[in-house]
């Protein structure tokens, strides 16, 4: 058995596809995106597409809290929730930039104003193509295979016997 490492965050999106994969154990790789805004002029809706004016990163609203102020007095702080951003920049995990007017697909243009930069955050985990394991139709990391399937795998292995093995 080789090496077992954790990927380096940047590793996230490295050779998508051909380098890592994921353990059906482990969870699956999640974005989630949170933006501190001010001047927020429209509430936004669950599932619009946000594109920041300038940066051109993008992401989909999941949900918003409002901080203080009120969106019908266009003062309205709030903090937005987003999955599945574009354009960011994967060593820093930041998206859009301080002072950027955010479009929305239906919320409009210049709906709120970054406040900050954004944070994305990846969870689950993507382990290295050689340290996967295929069983049974799903795919495990070595150390959840070792641990759910070692006994049960050797188990099943088949065991040819021939006469000619038998002693004399």
């Amino acid at each position: 058995m080789g090496e077992f490492r954790l990927p380096l965050r940047t590793d996230h999106d490295r050779d998508a596809g051909e380098k890592w994969g994921e353990c059906c154990l482990c969870g699956s790789r999640r974005y989630r995106v949170l933006v501190h805004v001010d001047s927020l002029s429209v509430a936004p809706t669950s599932g619009e597409t946000v594109t920041g004016a300038t940066s051109l990163h993008t992401g989909v609203m999941t949900g918003y809290t409002l901080v203080s102020g009120t969106v019908a007095t266009l003062d309205g702080v709030a903090v937005l929730e987003m999955s599945t951003p574009t354009g960011y920049d994967n060593v820093m995990l930041e998206i859009f930039q301080d002072n950027e007017n955010l479009n929305g697909s239906t919320s409009g243009n210049n709906f709120a104003t970054v406040n900050g930069k954004g944070a994305v955050q990846i969870s689950g985990r993507l382990i290295a193509e050689r340290d996967l394991v295929e069983y049974q139709g799903k795919t495990y990391c070595r150390p959840h295979f070792q641990f759910k399937f070692a006994r049960t795998w050797q188990d099943e292995a088949d065991v040819e016997y021939d006469e000619n093995d038998r002693e004399a």
